[in-house]
Parts: C-alpha cells; sequence; structure tokens
C-alpha cells in the first residue's frame, strides 16, 4: 500500500497523474470515500495524463461517461447503484473484463462482492478542510 497527502484539489489530480504512471493505462481504478473526498478531482488528474480534452463531470445521473485521449477513459459513479445485481441489470459489467483504457469506478463499494482482481483500490480519506490522504493499492 502507498499513501499519498494532497493539500488540495490541483495535489489531488497530480496524484491521479502519478497514479496512471505507476499503474499503467489499462487498468481499473476503484475508488472508496465519502461524499466530497475527492473522488471526481482524482479521475480529473487521471483523465489529464491520458490526453483527455474534455472538462470531466461527476457522472452522477447517467452512471458512466466516456471521454477520449491517448487511452479512453471510462468514468463510473455508482453513487446510485444500490447493489451488484442492479450494476448488472444496468449492463455496466462488461467494463470490468479487460479494459481497454482507465476504468474509473466512484463508489465501487457498492459492487466490491464483483470487483475483479488485477485492480488498482484508491481510498480517499478526509484529513482537513481541503487535506486528503489517498492510500493505493494493487489487488491481484
Amino acid at each position: 500500500m502507498e499513501a499519498f497527502n494532497s493539500g488540495g484539489p490541483e495535489e489531488t489530480e497530480i496524484i491521479g497523474e502519478k497514479l496512471v504512471q505507476k499503474y499503467g493505462a489499462d487498468r481499473i481504478f476503484c475508488l472508496f470515500g465519502p461524499l466530497a473526498a475527492g473522488k471526481t478531482t482524482l479521475v480529473k488528474g487521471l483523465a489529464r495524463k491520458l490526453g483527455v480534452k474534455k472538462t470531466i463531470v461527476s457522472p452522477s445521473y447517467v452512471l458512466l461517461r466516456e471521454y477520449e485521449g491517448e487511452s479512453p477513459l471510462f468514468h463510473l459513479d455508482l453513487f446510485r447503484i444500490q447493489s451488484s445485481k442492479e450494476f448488472v441489470e444496468a449492463g455496466l459489467d462488461e467494463y470490468l473484463l479487460e479494459p481497454e483504457g482507465i476504468v474509473a469506478i466512484e463508489w465501487a463499494d457498492r459492487i466490491e462482492d464483483i470487483l475483479p482482481s488485477n485492480r488498482v483500490d484508491v481510498n480517499l480519506e478526509l484529513a482537513g478542510k481541503d487535506k486528503r490522504v489517498i492510500r493505493t493499492r494493487l489487488v491481484t
């Protein structure tokens, strides 16, 4: 497990970029943490490292947003999903197969029982007004 300290949104985005450098662009990143922990902000850093030009916004209401860059980015937000069954019924389970690009899953704890191995778990913890502790772990 590796830990990063962030003093604000810009640092959280930089950590996202570092995660792409470390783990590669064909990877599932499972993001865990409470509301306002910086999950979408971290995804902005993943996107920037991939060369995505569009503005990254949370896909809370649509569940999934796809972005084109040097590699594609598939950004899922499962806040409105209550179970793995609901996730599968929505047809989103195909994103858990071998990714071609980055799959970033906010609220991954909602489907923890079906998450694949060979993923990166990213836990974002509140540590003050703008401060975050971000812990990463490669699951194999």
